[in-house]
This record gives structure tokens, sequence and C-alpha cells, in this order.
């Protein structure tokens, strides 16, 4: 997170319950108010790589169908490799055994412990018709994670386990200038990234306000804003987290109910990074909602 002067005055909103492959913008420029997500979407499907043992192994088991083929690393020995190659052919993917250079390849370098799983990844539905489907019921205690420009994989990794691990809905991530779901991401996340829906939008700012309207509050997380553990945190809400260099962009920041901060030790190294703030200020979410008088 990074300091942000603090937007003076309220902004509007719809009204509120306290308590519990989008259309594909132009490249380059800031965040424009044009994009709208109504508009008829393509197929977002798109193959990928997954590597390592615990990465291969839930996606065979939570997605089978959208295997293609499964790599293994020729003569290479170890017991979880003979048990995810048993359950590939037991759901009748593809083995092939291949020289480790070629696994690298596949994987762009990243890790892969000698596996490798060809995959398909089409996502069922847009963020934008995921909300319009949510009922009042539904929309009880959901927590959402918007991303803004989070670029480094490792990042994105750890926050998507995260928000898996303190019972985030999903992840929402601008189409331009994030990083993609890439083996990395997946690594880093220890398999969280197959579990949780990671939606690209194509503005953000635009899909808080579309969150507003449904009845979500908005934080951002914001080394400047009032200390979470002050704040009341009502659900339905998003948890909006800025970029690593240059934290949430002044449009975004300003479509947000309240900025929310870590308090830290004066004789600390700066703010803290992105997926710490991520995770301490999803974990106090979690801690309020589960508190009896709420």
């Amino acid at each position: 997170m990074k300091n942000f002067r603090r937007d003076k005055g309220a902004r509007g909103r719809g009204p509120r319950r306290d308590g519990g492959g989008p259309r594909r913008d132009a490249v380059g420029g800031p965040e424009r108010e044009g994009g709208d997500e109504d508009s008829p979407r393509p197929s977002n499907a798109e193959t990928r790589w997954i590597g390592g043992f615990d990465a291969v192994r839930t996606a065979l088991e939570r997605a089978p169908n959208d295997a293609r083929s499964l790599w293994v690393e020729h003569e290479l020995k170890h017991d979880e490799i003979s048990r995810i190659v048993r359950l590939a052919k037991d759901l009748n993917v593809p083995v092939q055994y291949m020289a480790r250079p070629e696994l690298d390849r596949a994987l762009k370098g990243a890790r892969h412990q000698g596996v490798a799983l060809k995959a398909v990844y089409d996502p069922a539905e847009t963020f934008g018709e995921w909300l319009a489907g949510l009922d009042e019921e539904r929309k009880k205690g959901l927590v959402v994670v918007a991303l803004d420009q989070i670029q480094d994989p490792h990042n994105l990794g750890a926050i998507t386990r995260s928000a898996l691990q303190l019972g985030a809905r999903c992840v929402v991530i601008p189409e331009r200038r994030s990083a993609p779901v890439t083996p990395a991401v997946i690594q880093a996340s220890a398999g969280a990234a197959l579990k949780i829906p990671v939606h690209r939008v194509v503005n953000l700012a635009q899909t808080l306000a579309r969150c507003k309207e449904a009845g979500f509050w908005t934080y951002g997380a914001d080394a400047a804003g009032k200390p979470a553990w002050e704040a009341t945190l009502n659900t339905p809400c998003v948890l909006v987290v800025g970029s690593e260099g240059y934290g949430m962009r002044p449009l975004v920041r300003a479509s947000c109910d309240e900025l929310l901060s870590v308090p830290q030790v004066a004789h600390g190294v700066g703010s803290l990074n992105a997926s710490c703030a991520a995770t301490a200020l999803l974990y106090e979410i979690a801690r309020q909602k589960a508190r009896p008088d709420r």
C-alpha cells in the first residue's frame, strides 16, 4: 500500500444493508469511463500450463474436463508423480513422458517438480453476470477482493491464496496492466487460483460502482486510511488493494466508501507489501463477521 491523501466528502450511493470475458478494451492509457460489461462477451478460453504436485493434482480433481495432456519428466521417480499419473489415467487424460527442458519451456521456467498439465480455461461467467445473479440472501456475508493493477505474479498468487483461506468469494482484476493467472501465480497461490474464481474486468472503477449499486460496501487498502480494527466493516463488501508501487489509482480510490490501514510500528521499513496488507485486512473482515454481536 502507498500513502495517498484521502478524498474529502462522502460519495453518494444506493441503499445498503448493514451486516451480514468482458469486452476487451484498448491497451494503454489511463482508466476510462467507457467499457460497458453488459455488452456481449467473447469466449475467454485460453490454454495454459500448470506445474507442481499440488497445482496439477488440484486441477485434475477440480476440472478434469479442462485437462488436455499431462507431461511427466522422463525417468523421474517420485511417489507423488505416480499418484498424479494414476489419477490422470483414471480420468482418461493423456500422459506423455518428456525431457526436462520440454517441461521447462512449457512452464516458461517456473518450478514444476517434474509434472506439467496442459489445460483449457474458460470462466463460466463474467463478474457482471455473477453479480447480477445474486439475490439478497446470497449476498449476505459475501466478500470480494478487487486488485488494482497488481503486476507481480507472486503477489497475485499470495493474495488469491489468502482470499480463498479467509472466505472471499472471488477475485477481480483489470484486463490491462495486471498479472494474469499464470503457472507462477498458481504455484504462488498453492493451487488457490484454481479454486477461487479470478474475474477480469474492463474498468475497475465502473465495476466498483456496479457493486455499490448492488448493495456492496467498498473498502480500499491505504496506509493513510482508518485503522481497520477501529472501523465497522459491513458485508457484503469489496476489499480493494492497489498496485505494489503506486497504490490505487485516483478513480478507483474515489470509488471506495472508506479507506482502511493496517497500523504499523514507527520504526518499521515503510508500508506493507500488497499481499501482506490484503491478508491482514481480509482477516479483520473475517474476524468481524465471526463476532456473535454481528
